[in-house]
């Protein structure tokens, strides 16, 4: 079974966001990171839920973890992110 990434975050403007998200896809599959589910959350409109499935843990928890992935942050108006690493039992 597949470990997942449960990502939530507040975003300057979700339109923004999801445009910078969306050009970022290949950045996530090349650090083993598979779209699998983008919500945006109804009661509050800046704040952006998303699902992923993790095929390669190592090269995952560094892209997590990476300089990278905090400038496309900045790029996307991201802010107080939390990230829930989700294993299989």
């Amino acid at each position: 079974m597949a470990t997942h990434v449960l990502w939530q975050a507040d975003v300057a403007d979700f339109d923004v966001w999801l445009k910078v998200f969306r050009e970022d896809k290949k950045m996530r599959e090349a650090a083993g990171i598979r779209d699998l589910h983008i919500w945006q959350d109804p009661a509050q409109k800046d704040h952006a839920v998303a699902l992923f499935e993790i095929t390669n843990l190592n090269r995952a928890e560094n892209f997590l973890q990476s300089e990278e992935l905090a400038m496309h942050h900045e790029r996307g108006g991201v802010a107080h992110i939390q990230i829930k690493v989700l294993e299989p039992v």
